[in-house]
């Protein structure tokens, strides 16, 4: 081997056939450390790694046992766990049986999304760490100069749905913000939408090629006062949705539809009807409508727990295959400002009710808060189709820096209060086991140019929960770029 001016303790990043799940882990990985090396990064095919290879570098192992034959050699020899629940992952760094002088690092999902958040999980967490492993002084090694810490992870999700809910239109860049979800585990994003975007083909396509489920958000008659106590009002609000559906998403290979009808509001009744029933009937027939006219689609009825929190009896009686997403359920994290944390204790209690109000085995949603909104002081509805998620660099960082005057306070309050969201999400898991849908509203925040500490610490609750939260905190905060 030539060894050049850079000495021989160099990596290979070693992948399956480069093509689907492996062409895409294996960019992912290079994008994330190839700036870390002051050489030309090899990269190679596990078929093609040869003998001279696998003892000249350290091997950095990529993919699943199903697509990469080295990761599947080294399960079957009990080199490293085997993941086998959904995405689960193992991350391990030791010594190469082969040569000792070398190490192997293996990143293996048991899936895609396992894959994926093995190269997060090395990335924002194994790596800063072993850049500052000394004891006694805090200047950073150059990670692969040397021999690296040992390591062994094994960790599935917790709940098993995670992610953010959002309108489109302050996406500024679709492909940061979706690369931004997959370093924080994250799998489901819900975006609202006035109007199609003409490209969300492009975005559905590339949010699936990260393993990123896409729900679109449709106005079934939300933002519009009309009168609830007309079915044939109803019936047409509901038409009129099916069929902007029809002709607007259909087409883009979505995951679901996401609505919200009349229920955001203080008051529990509305045109002499309880908001609560009314709600129901109104959900039970657009579910019947639904049905006829799209099929056996996911269809999530999103719910402002203000008005129909003394009536959840009504509520019990929605169609148990529409899945309920609750919001507003009292304390941070369902404020919006995360040091509103007032009546918390109430606030669990009520959603220990809300999460099995349909008995055992419901799919439980939720929209938690606490981060950022839109500016509803100067909000305008869109008045037609537009491109989402593309826009010139200068712009994005102008916004960047107004933005981050509010990343400022939010940050400092989930450094405060970053125990009651934890609290809260295990009152929810130990209520579901784990079976729900957690999305975090992130809403004009340029997410996709930088992740703030708030969004870090509440996706690793959403992550694992169970963790001290101390070491949470800490986690969130070294995942390199996070802004505290």
């Amino acid at each position: 081997m030539d060894k050049k001016n850079y000495g021989d303790n160099r990596i290979i990043i070693v992948c399956g056939k480069y093509e689907g799940i492996n062409k895409k882990c294996a960019d992912y990985l290079y994008g994330e450390i190839a700036h870390l090396v002051p050489y030309i990064l090899t990269v190679t095919e596990a078929e093609k790694l040869s003998d001279e290879q696998e003892n000249y570098y350290n091997i950095i192992a990529v993919g699943t046992p199903e697509s990469n034959p080295y990761i599947a050699l080294l399960c079957q020899n009990n080199l490293i766990h085997t993941p086998s629940k959904k995405e689960e992952y193992t991350i391990k760094v030791f010594d190469n049986p082969k040569n000792n002088d070398r190490q192997i690092f293996a990143l293996c999902g048991s899936d895609l999304n396992g894959a994926l958040y093995a190269i997060s999980e090395f990335c924002s967490s194994y790596l800063p760490q072993a850049e500052l492993n000394h004891d006694h002084n805090n200047y950073f090694t150059v990670p692969f100069t040397s021999k690296m810490p040992e390591a062994d992870i094994c960790e599935a999700p917790q709940i098993c749905e995670r992610g953010i809910w959002t309108w489109g239109h302050v996406i500024f860049d679709y492909k940061k913000f979706i690369k931004n979800m997959v370093r924080l585990k994250m799998n489901t994003i819900i975006i609202w939408n006035d109007h199609a975007p003409l490209n969300a083909l492009e975005i559905v396509e590339y949010a699936h090629s990260f393993g990123i489920s896409v729900i679109w958000g449709i106005s079934f008659g939300w933002g519009y006062d009309y009168d609830i106590s007309s079915d044939e009002g109803l019936e047409k609000i509901i038409d009129a949705a099916v069929s902007d559906y029809e002709t607007n998403y259909a087409h883009l290979g979505g995951d679901g539809i996401y609505f919200q009808t009349f229920t955001e509001t203080n008051d529990e009744s509305k045109d002499g009807l309880s908001i609560a029933a009314q709600a129901v009937h109104f959900v039970n027939m657009a579910k019947q409508i639904v049905d006829k006219r799209l099929g056996n689609i996911r269809l999530q009825f999103g719910l402002h727990a203000t008005s129909v929190k003394n009536n959840l009896g009504d509520i019990a009686g929605t169609n148990k295959d529409v899945e309920i997403v609750w919001e507003d359920c009292g304390a941070f994290p369902f404020a919006y400002i995360p040091r509103n944390i007032e009546n918390f204790e109430e606030s669990c209690e009520f959603v220990k009710k809300a999460a099995v109000l349909r008995g055992d085995g419901e799919k439980f949603s939720v929209v938690l808060k606490g981060l950022t909104c839109l500016d509803w002081t100067i909000f305008e509805h869109q008045k037609g189709s537009y491109i989402m998620g593309i826009n010139k660099e200068e712009a994005i960082q102008a916004r960047l820096s107004r933005k981050q005057k509010i990343w400022h306070y939010v940050n400092s309050y989930w450094i405060r209060n970053a125990d009651k969201a934890q609290k809260m999400i295990q009152v929810m898991k130990n209520a579901t086991a784990g079976e729900m849908m957690m999305t975090a509203l992130i809403e004009d925040g340029m997410f996709e140019e930088k992740i703030n500490y708030g969004a870090s610490v509440m996706a690793q609750i959403m992550w694992n929960c169970e963790k001290n939260i101390k070491d949470i905190m800490c986690d969130a905060a070294l995942i390199p770029d996070i802004v505290i």
